[in-house]
């Protein structure tokens, strides 16, 4: 997808629903970091891969038996994180298919997110216990758990008043942002696992947290219907840029409130567009599919997307183009995007599109063999637009070794210069499955099938010609 020959001014989110992935038992589903792959979370306990071209299940993950909660991927799109109502939590690596760590808690598992930066460290909030920040040491040793404690000090770190309900990295994974039942959001030094700054929302229990990716901002889902857009100050923040790290004050303010004062919908997930105007919230309801597309900076509906007559089970966003992915309680995958415009004049300049038909006027010397030049000579037809032709592809040759092609500069839409990351390049390999109980049975060799191989060992062949062997 080339970027640049799209229409700027197109919006930036979906009409309707464009195909539909029919995956039984899915529950949760999440895009890749570039957007190629689709995960999807099952309640039978296994991760499908899917491929945004072929809209094929690339490679299945066999997580347990227990239903996943939610899955999780890493910045280069080599390794997945999924985990369970078990409370256990894997980190897959899909170059080899094999597992990379695993973790195992004593309650269930309410959110995860690997490290933007470093695939080897990623959150952990359980249901019933402090959140938890583990560290893989390659493949020696089992990986570190650290406790972080967001609650009082007072607060048992086992017990759910110390747990948070849902996390998010900030942009560079510096800090992590925790949610809690009692409506309060902490932003954590990852380094120093300590609490930079906190904000109460409110008294109901915030839900999910998403980050902007083209800013600072994160948005919050909270039980009260009610979704908060925060500004979030921090020293590794873009806000930075226009006065000393000293100067900076970490702080976390509620710069506006989304909320449908007609039908009072609660909202099952709220997450920002792939440019970052617009968020994008799906209804809880018992038998709607909608998603509501909200603009960030007037707190308007500009677009509401109306599904099946399906209970919405959760929603994605594409991180680079104006897809959306919902599943319904059916485990049916809703892929949503725009029908692209068709403009003809970006191709051929000279090309005029008709709003309706016209009558062609034929040229009095159109056909003729003969044709007067403006400077009234008599020139053979074929020959004076041969020499036209001609001369226009000289024209357009010499324009040609003008045009300067720069392939070293990086499009910054699809690349990070701050990347620390590794296997930005990854590309997950095909594995060929197949079923062998498909397979027709292998039939034993019999008498005249062994007497039939020896008769073909027998012969030999002398100068063309097959003769039996003496």
């Amino acid at each position: 997808m080339n970027r640049k020959l799209l229409d700027p001014f197109a919006p930036e989110y979906p009409e309707a629903i464009e195909a539909c992935l029919d995956d039984e038992y899915a529950v949760k589903c999440a895009f890749s970091h570039h957007g190629s792959l689709l995960a999807t979370a099952r309640s039978d306990g296994q991760c499908y891969i899917w491929d945004m071209d072929t809209l094929n299940v690339m490679r299945r993950l066999e997580h347990g038996e227990t239903a996943l909660t939610g899955i999780s991927w890493s910045r280069s799109g080599r390794y997945i994180l999924t985990f369970d109502e078990a409370g256990i939590c894997i980190m897959w690596d899909l170059k080899t298919g094999e597992r990379r760590a695993q973790v195992e808690f004593d309650s269930a598992i309410v959110s995860a997110r690997i490290h933007p930066r470093n695939s080897a460290q990623f959150i952990v909030c359980p249901a019933r216990e402090t959140p938890c920040l583990i560290t893989i040491h390659g493949e020696v040793g089992p990986p570190r758990i650290d406790p972080i404690r967001i609650a009082v000090d007072n607060v048992d770190l086992k017990s759910k008043a110390a747990a948070g309900t849902c996390c998010c990295f900030g942009k560079k994974g510096n800090h992590v942002f925790f949610g809690t039942s009692k409506g309060a959001i902490h932003a954590v030094h990852v380094a120093s696992q300590s609490v930079v700054c906190s904000i109460k929302l409110s008294s109901s229990t915030v839900n999910t947290i998403s980050r902007n990716p083209r800013g600072t901002d994160i948005v919050a889902n909270s039980s009260d219907r009610i979704l908060r857009v925060c500004e979030v100050v921090l020293p590794d923040s873009a806000h930075t840029l226009t006065r000393p790290l000293v100067d900076v004050e970490p702080s976390i303010k509620v710069v506006s409130k989304i909320t449908d004062s007609v039908n009072r919908v609660s909202w099952l997930q709220a997450v920002f567009s792939s440019s970052g105007d617009y968020i994008v919230a799906a209804v809880d309801h018992k038998a709607e599919h909608n998603m509501y597309v909200w603009d960030k900076a007037t707190s308007s509906l500009v677009k509401m997307l109306t599904g099946p007559n399906e209970l919405l089970e959760d929603c994605a966003v594409h991180p680079l183009r104006p897809i959306y992915a919902s599943i319904s309680t059916f485990g049916i995958i809703y892929l949503w995007t725009r029908v692209p415009q068709q403009n003809w004049n970006a191709f051929a300049p000279g090309f005029r599109e008709l709003e309706e038909n016209i009558d062609y006027v034929e040229p009095e010397d159109e056909f003729d063999r003969r044709v007067t030049t403006s400077a009234g000579m008599v020139v053979d037809c074929a020959e004076y637009r041969a020499r036209r032709e001609r001369r226009a592809s000289d024209s357009s040759g010499e324009d040609d070794k003008d045009v300067f092609i720069d392939v070293t500069e990086d499009d910054p839409l699809f690349s990070d210069s701050d990347s620390d990351s590794e296997d930005e390049g990854f590309i997950l390999p095909v594995v060929v499955e197949f079923d062998a109980d498909a397979l027709p049975p292998a039939v034993p060799p019999t008498a005249d099938m062994q007497s039939t191989v020896e008769d073909d060992h027998a012969m030999d062949v002398d100068q063309g010609h097959v003769v039996e062997e003496s």
